[in-house]
């Protein structure tokens, strides 16, 4: 590959010049159209990714066959990379295009010759993985902290100041992001429907009242529980 191309990824974009010849030498592109699955969850991890342009969706199956949405990864995201840290070198989850997909790949073999030896590529992937846990730890604080009503007007406050991708968020999704279940998530969109806080175009989502949503995302749970509490009579 390019270097021209990965200095565009956050996670390579502090590389020295020599480890960035390395990562181009041993890295090739790929071109996935949406709908492709990259991973199979419980096969052997024999590469991982860093996409380059597009979206992909990551998920797990459980028991009943129910979709489990884990994440929704974009432009500048290592794939896969965890799998192939783990002693058991298994996908740890399934891996789909949501749109399509230009991505760097790395083979296993190449991906452990860059830990071993470039020591600015590990940390990069430290740092990433600190990123990730410091999000993960926001989302737990905000799960005891936040009623959901709050997270999901949080949300769509952030997506309507992001770029929107093909396909929309699924309920599915949004209930990953935020922490809760796509019947909780489906109920309260309703009712922010209805109040003309936003309206649903397919999987598209269109604000019509900002502000009432910002007066949403600032009501403390302790509002919202005593909201909900039965009058005396």
């Amino acid at each position: 590959m390019k270097t021209d191309k990965l200095v565009h990824i956050p996670l390579f974009s502090g590389l020295s010049d020599r480890t960035l010849q390395a990562v181009a030498l041993r890295s090739f592109e790929r071109t996935l159209p949406a709908g492709q699955v990259l991973f199979i969850e419980g096969e052997q991890a024999e590469s991982c990714y860093f996409i380059l342009e597009g979206v992909v969706r990551v998920y797990r199956m459980n028991t009943a066959g129910r979709m489990q949405i884990l994440a929704r990864l974009s432009t500048g995201a290592p794939v896969n990379v965890v799998s192939l840290l783990t002693e058991a070198r298994k996908n740890r989850a399934n891996v789909e295009s949501l749109t399509d997909v230009k991505a760097a790949v790395l083979r296993s073999a190449d991906f452990e010759w860059l830990m071993a030896h470039c020591p600015d590529f590990s940390t990069a992937l430290l740092r990433t993985f600190a990123r990730r846990i410091a999000r993960m730890t926001d989302l737990a604080a905000g799960l005891s902290l936040n009623s959901v009503r709050v997270r999901l007007a949080s949300f769509l406050i952030d997506l309507a100041g992001s770029p929107q991708t093909a396909g929309g968020w699924t309920q599915d999704e949004i209930a990953a992001e935020i922490g809760t279940v796509r019947d909780v998530v489906g109920r309260l969109l309703r009712d922010f429907e209805n109040r003309d806080l936003i309206r649903r175009d397919r999987q598209q989502i269109i604000l019509l009242d900002r502000e009432g949503l910002y007066r949403e995302a600032e009501r403390s749970s302790d509002e919202i529980s005593d909201a909900n509490k039965p009058a005396l009579m």
